[in-house]
């Protein structure tokens, strides 16, 4: 009898076993890459392309708006701000701290890989106060 229970229960163990190793057998995670957004062609404008990023990730309370951490980038101050704390580089795009730190540095969380990239290409453009 006591052979009986014990080899139920190892055939229970086993079954729960293979139940177990076929369920998560099914579970995997899929690393999700997603593309560089395509080349922007069009000429960028600061009131109407990059300041609706500042307004969106960082001109907020307590982060990037008038008054708080520099730059400040609220819309009527953020093109001298940019300016004169030396966060654009016309002349090595890619360089301007602006664009590294949305691009790799430390507001890369609070940015998109396409708002890097459009920030790039307008001081790619020459970084105009249009």
């Amino acid at each position: 009898m006591m052979k009986l229970i014990k080899s139920k229960k190892v055939t229970r163990l086993a079954l729960a076993g293979a139940i177990l190793m076929t369920l998560l057998s099914g579970c995997e995670y899929d690393y999700m890459d997603f593309p560089e957004p395509p080349p922007i062609t069009t000429e960028l404008k600061f009131s109407s392309d990059i300041i609706p990023i500042f307004n969106e990730s960082c001109n907020m309370s307590g982060c990037h708006s008038a008054g708080a951490f520099d730059p400040d980038l609220s819309p009527a101050n953020a093109y001298a701000s940019l300016n004169s704390l030396s966060m654009i580089d016309t002349a090595s795009p890619a360089n301007s701290i602006l664009y590294k730190v949305m691009a790799t540095g430390s507001m890369k969380s609070y940015s998109t890989s396409l708002q890097a990239q459009t920030v790039l290409t307008w001081i790619q453009q020459g970084a105009k106060n249009n």
